[in-house]
């Protein structure tokens, strides 16, 4: 019975990293014809759409909050995020950008320190500076052209680390399908003002697209969730590097960018030092009453 609950676990686990780099890959297959911002109002407009009749099914129970302010502000600053992702996507391999995406758990724990007082020791320390290294690899400014593609995803993952931190103090009173559904009524009309600038009309195969990446991202999120509900984070965590071998695979299948083996040096040292700082976690609240914090309702 264990083993079959550990097995769904793993399946559920590489289940959201591959619904969440099917969603890249949509961002950037969309990159080709339409503006980022136009690609920003129709994924949020998507799930809005699809995630409403949730929120609608407990007589609209989830749309409580005791945060309004909190989740206007997790909005807005999502919105710089979700900027920049989409606009880096669409300028640099997706292997790349994804491998930058693990940076956010280290912008994270540092952001975590300054705004919540967390006090951090040598062994984060230590693990934040391998991470920041692990960047200097797959940038290799000095020898690499420095692409503005890389630039756009560091300023995205270090934005959303700001995101993760207002989630975090959400999650506290609020549900995830709360958090979520404020983020995508908030961002939605947002984005809608912000593309007028930029208005393209799309056709029926993208709006198809743009169907499947609103489903993809409220699938991933579930899966992740479920996930974490059913094993720890130190057992789910690992598992979630996956997503650069799925984006390694779409990228070169789909989009013909060959691999590079800097990239996944980089990527495998960014990833060790958050799971690292992920296991320091769990050990120094091994043996209290306290959780380790889950940031579910982080799917841009």
């Amino acid at each position: 019975m264990k083993q079959n609950k550990s097995f769904n676990v793993v399946l559920l686990a590489i289940a959201a990293t591959f619904f969440g780099s099917f969603m890249g890959a949509s961002v950037k297959l969309l990159s080709n014809d339409l503006h980022p911002i136009i690609i920003c109002f129709y994924r949020c407009l998507m799930g809005l759409i699809i995630i409403t009749p949730f929120v609608a099914r407990n007589n609209f129970q989830a749309l409580q909050t005791d945060n309004m302010r909190l989740q206007v502000l997790r909005a807005l600053i999502n919105i710089i995020s979700m900027i920049c992702w989409f606009s880096a996507i669409g300028m640099m391999h997706l292997e790349k950008a994804t491998a930058l995406g693990f940076t956010t758990p280290l912008f994270t724990t540092l952001l975590a320190v300054v705004v919540l007082g967390e006090i951090i020791r040598f062994h984060r320390t230590a693990a934040l500076f391998l991470g920041f290294i692990g960047i200097i690899i797959i940038i290799r400014p000095g020898y690499m052209p420095f692409e503005f593609g890389t630039l756009l995803m560091l300023i995205a993952s270090f934005s959303f680390s700001f995101v993760l931190i207002f989630v975090k103090k959400l999650s506290a009173t609020d549900s995830s399908i709360t958090i979520i559904f404020y983020h995508l009524l908030y961002m939605t009309p947002a984005f809608f003002i912000l593309s007028l600038f930029y208005w393209e009309s799309v056709n029926f195969n993208q709006l198809l697209i743009f169907s499947l990446m609103g489903a993809s991202g409220l699938l991933s999120h579930w899966c992740l969730a479920q996930a974490f509900k059913m094993s720890d984070t130190t057992f789910v965590m690992p598992l979630q590097f996956t997503k650069l071998i799925w984006a390694s695979l779409i990228g070169l299948f789909l989009f013909a960018e060959q691999p590079d083996i800097w990239t996944w040096v980089g990527g495998v040292i960014i990833f060790i030092s958050v799971v690292y700082i992920t296991y320091r976690e769990a050990f120094k609240k091994k043996g209290t009453q306290k959780t380790i914090q889950v940031d579910r309702a982080i799917i841009n």
